[in-house]
């Protein structure tokens, strides 16, 4: 074979290769970009279901409304123990104000209470309309936390306190949680319910409008 005609052989079978190996390289970089993964959620207070309880602290000029959002039995809560052969059925809300258009100054939950039909001889007398029911106050109760997104209210560390203020801008959604403890070989009957004052009905807690509180989730064993 002429010297010649090798060189030009070889420069024909060069470009031949390279043509062949760069179709390969587009069909390889043409994957699916990955999918990433859905942010947390947070609810608005309207839509989070059941129906709303309007209260008002006694005093205060513009009242909140509240939802229970979740409910579990827990032996401690906002760094507070339950006694020995108590547990606390924690309620955790969501929290606006009474009004769309105006916030709410230094709102709280501490003067909230559950309604809940006990066996006889746990209640105070004069806090029994009959023998078996109870009105207990919310302790402990927490603040209330705007960032708190959906179904992580359990794992986030609150803080209780005798007097925990939050002030809610208008129209934002907050959550806080309450705790009522109540004895292990207590017998409930019926609903349990969220009560708290309404304007003109601030001391009577025989009148106090209520909602349904869950079932809860867990156990008192």
């Amino acid at each position: 074979m002429s010297q010649r005609v090798l060189p030009a052989l070889f420069v024909s079978l060069t470009v031949l290769v390279g043509a062949c190996s760069g179709g390969g390289g587009d069909n390889a970089t043409s994957e699916a970009p990955a999918t990433s993964e859905p942010g947390p959620k947070y609810t608005r207070f309207a839509d989070f279901p059941g129906k709303a309880l309007s209260t008002v602290e006694p005093g205060a000029p513009v009242g909140i409304q509240v939802k229970p959002v979740d409910v579990v039995w827990t032996p401690e809560l906002a760094g507070k123990s339950a006694k020995p052969g108590e547990h606390y059925l924690a309620v955790y809300l969501a929290v606006t104000g009474e009004l769309p258009d105006r916030g709410v100054k230094g709102a709280r939950l501490d003067f909230l209470e559950a309604k809940v039909k006990i066996g006889p001889g746990t209640c105070n007398e004069d806090k029994n309309e009959s023998p078996e029911l109870c009105y207990l106050k919310a302790s402990p109760a927490t603040g209330l936390e705007k960032e708190v997104a959906d179904s992580t209210w359990r794992s986030r560390t609150w803080l209780a306190g005798s007097i925990t203020r939050t002030d809610i801008e208008a129209g934002d959604t907050v959550i806080g949680v309450v705790g009522f403890h109540i004895a292990d070989d207590a017998t409930i009957e019926g609903d349990m319910e969220l009560c708290g004052p309404a304007k003109g009905e601030f001391y009577d807690d025989r009148k106090f409008p209520c909602v349904t509180i869950p079932k809860p989730e867990g156990t008192r064993n």
